[in-house]
């Protein structure tokens, strides 16, 4: 009787391959997931979303009016602001917030991105002028017809979107929200904690900002 034959070099490249970027997006989940497995001090800030929600049935377009496609954001941590009419002050100051908390982690923040979802009607070519200063910060278009879509998405016990800061997982899954009350150094601490959880994760991701 023959012996079953040894997994191929090839068979044994996938499995590591799929512990290599399987097993660290899973730790993460699982540390945001069951915050009592963690230190009080590790303890996530912001309010989980779950199960997390899709967006890939959202449709924004950019400055160029063209549909924006989700799979571009695939590999990073993205944190999102929401604005109606004209970015006044406060919204310019959560988008401030955005860049200082992506700064904050170092040479990870080429895993982070962050998005501006604006609402229309508004003064488009004045809010991206104000968006360009801040260092790259994409913006993308939610149009009227598309408000409902947006609520029912974004739609998150005890948060107002307008002052609101989300964060939207590697895979494009909403699964995080933060209040006006989370002070930025809230959203920092998650952040690092699904950072180092997923270390290996987006490992050689090379086109985020510098």
């Amino acid at each position: 009787m023959r012996a079953n034959p040894r997994p191929t070099s090839s068979r044994l490249a996938l499995i590591m391959l799929a512990l290599l970027f399987g097993l660290p997006p899973a730790l993460g989940w699982l540390y945001i997931t069951h915050p009592e497995w963690l230190p009080d001090s590790h303890k996530n800030k912001g309010t989980l979303i779950t199960p997390p929600r899709p967006l890939t049935d959202l449709d924004l377009k950019d400055a160029d009016n063209t549909p924006y496609d989700w799979s571009k954001s695939t590999g990073h941590w993205t944190l999102v602001s929401y604005n109606q009419g004209d970015c006044d002050p406060t919204c310019e100051q959560r988008i401030h917030e955005t860049e200082q908390i992506r700064r904050a982690v170092g040479g990870e923040r080429i895993r982070v991105e962050r998005l501006l979802i604006q609402a229309l009607p508004a003064n488009t070519e004045k809010i991206q002028a104000q968006t360009e200063q801040l260092n790259g910060m994409q913006m993308l278009f939610l149009e009227t017809d598309k408000q409902e879509n947006f609520n029912t998405l974004f739609n998150v016990a005890g948060i107002i979107p307008d002052s609101a800061t989300y964060l939207i997982d590697p895979n494009g899954m909403l699964m995080m929200g933060y209040t006006e009350n989370n002070k930025p150094k809230d959203i920092l601490k998650d952040l690092e904690i699904l950072l180092k959880a997923s270390s290996n994760w987006t490992k050689g991701v090379s086109n985020g900002n510098g």
